[in-house]
């Protein structure tokens, strides 16, 4: 006997309902299961997993009718042309990345200190090497722990960008313990250590690091070793003074890195300039040099030397203590100044100072190769005038490098004093007697290369000559450690001892350390609400609003 059609109704309502309830055990199962999964509750996994399967197969089991009219309606076959034509698209799009990345090697760096970005410095460097360099990476293939890994990838992607400048580097990676043998020809001992070798040069480096990786190929392709000299016994400043707001010991430290020799010279007990100086630098001295001390330097800028001249105004008294180095650049066409330079249009401004118009931040550079990459500020605190005179030899060539404002009463050159021979600082221009503006502060002298050298210059460690190169600058400040990362000095300095050596190759902006961005550990608390957040509670909405809206089309 055959039951009736309100019986079969009601059972196919039944069968509905149970099958609405078991689509919705179902979801939530899937929750469970994901949220177990992520918590790494291993056991709940497999229980929530186990139901849900159950609860799935029960509801097509009762669905049995509408899931088979599903597979054959016109909804699916046009969801069917739909993925078929997605994944036509996206072998499209996987087709042409291929080929983009085999024929252009391109990539873009968006990082703020540019951290994936060769310097100027070390392209130049890369561009201009004329000899093969071997480069090999010793990093195991299974460090023992995440800093090594971290350093075998960074190490990669910086050799692989130096590779991209020049075709003069081949790179090899060697695991230290399965390649013994080669570990030991190259005497490495630590996991980590990365060897630049040229023409039987070799050069271990244990960090990875670009300005460490530069200076390493300039270290074993040079040529002639570069030796500058720092005098001394004038109360200079002093390399070794690791003081923040004073002392050179920043600049010796980055003078090193582009691997020159750094040497303290006393003419007191020297009596002339050693032959393999390639730069004399004289950072500032407060004390006067002796008659023979100024003649010694005399004599070696008549054999072609390069001199870096620093000298300070005289603030405390109105007489010179550098009155000898002042008349010896008075022959090499440079008048110094017995003033102070102040700039009220460009002064420096300090925290507890406030404006300072007697230390001119300076950015607008004449024209000239030790100029051209200083692309920022450079504070001289306490400076005199330098300036070319107005008929100089005709064999030197004197070129200002920097100047304050043109504007009349903006700057000037202070020359009043008060009865104790300090300057009054009333911050006023007084025509006729300051030096009008713009005002130079630095100057680079050249002159072509003398007849007067000497044969007995000859050696492997005499630097090259190419005439007379001299640099003046009004101050010795902002080189100091207070200042040379700081600020632009730091360049204006290292590009001038580039220029004053012959490697002009090295002036550019130097590689820079990246931010340090340090990430704080959430807390419990933190982690919890964050795990209820992604995992529980915006699935949780979208369940919601998605019943929400079948319900109501329902």
């Amino acid at each position: 006997m055959h039951g009736t059609p309100r019986s079969e109704d009601a059972k196919s309502q039944s069968g509905d309902k149970w099958a609405t309830l078991l689509g919705f055990l179902t979801l939530i199962l899937l929750f469970a299961t994901l949220s177990s999964l992520l918590l790494r509750q291993r056991l709940a996994v497999w229980i929530f997993l186990v139901l849900g399967l159950v609860s799935l197969t029960a509801f097509f089991i009762l669905k049995r009718q509408a899931v088979s009219r599903l597979f054959v309606s016109r909804q699916v076959r046009y969801g069917t042309n739909v993925g078929v034509a997605a994944l036509l698209v996206t072998g499209i799009a996987i087709i042409a990345n291929v080929i983009v990345v085999q024929r252009f090697d391109t990539s873009a760096d968006w990082t703020s200190d540019k951290i994936y970005t060769l310097s100027d410095q070390t392209k130049k460097i890369l561009h201009g090497l004329d000899r093969e360099v071997q480069v090999i990476a010793f990093f195991s293939l299974n460090p023992t722990n995440d800093q090594l890994a971290r350093d075998r990838q960074r190490a990669e992607a910086l050799l692989e960008m130096y590779q991209r400048e020049t075709d003069k580097l081949s790179v090899e990676f060697v695991d230290p313990y399965s390649g013994a043998m080669k570990s030991q020809e190259y005497e490495i001992q630590f996991d980590g250590t990365t060897v630049f070798e040229s023409g039987g040069v070799r050069e271990r480096i244990t960090t990875v690091d670009e300005q460490k990786f530069t200076s390493a190929i300039l270290k074993v392709v040079r040529d002639e070793l570069v030796k500058i000299y720092f005098l001394t016994g004038h109360e200079e400043q002093a390399i070794d003074d690791f003081d923040q707001n004073r002392g050179y010991s920043q600049t010796k430290e980055e003078l090193e890195k582009q691997n020159y020799r750094i040497e303290t010279l006393s003419l007191a007990t020297q009596p002339e300039v050693p032959a393999d100086c390639a730069a004399l630098i004289i950072p500032g001295p407060k004390a006067p040099l002796m008659a023979h001390e100024v003649n010694a330097i005399s004599k070696y800028l008549d054999k072609n030397g390069k001199l870096f001249l620093m000298l300070d105004p005289a603030v405390n008294s109105a007489k010179d203590p550098n009155q000898g180095l002042v008349d010896l650049m008075d022959r090499w066409g440079v008048m110094i100044g017995n003033d102070l330079v102040l700039d009220r249009i460009r002064p420096a401004f300090f925290l507890f100072g406030g404006s300072q118009p007697e230390a001119p931040t300076l950015s607008d550079f004449e024209f000239h190769q030790i100029t051209q990459d200083v692309l920022r500020q450079v504070t001289f605190q306490l400076v005199r005038s330098v300036t070319p005179k107005t008929n100089p030899r005709s064999d030197l060539n004197v070129k200002s490098l920097v100047k304050t404002t043109d504007e009349v009463g903006g700057s000037w050159g202070e020359t009043k004093r008060k009865a104790d021979g300090t300057f009054e600082m009333d911050l006023s221009y007084t025509e006729g007697e300051d030096m009008p503006p713009p005002v130079s502060l630095a100057v680079a002298i050249q002159r072509e290369d003398s007849a007067t050298t000497t044969g007995n210059n000859s050696t492997t460690d005499t630097p090259k000559t190419s005439g007379t190169r001299i640099v003046v600058v009004g101050d010795s400040d902002f080189a100091t450690n207070l200042f040379f990362h700081g600020t632009g000095g730091g360049n204006f300095f290292l590009n001038t001892v580039n220029w004053l050596t012959l490697e002009e190759d090295l002036i550019a902006i130097r590689p820079v350390d990246p931010t340090e961005r340090s990430l704080r550990m959430m807390t419990p608390s933190e982690v919890a609400f964050v795990q209820m957040t992604a995992i529980f509670l915006i699935p949780l909405i979208i369940f919601l609003i998605g019943v929400g809206v079948w319900w109501r089309r329902r």
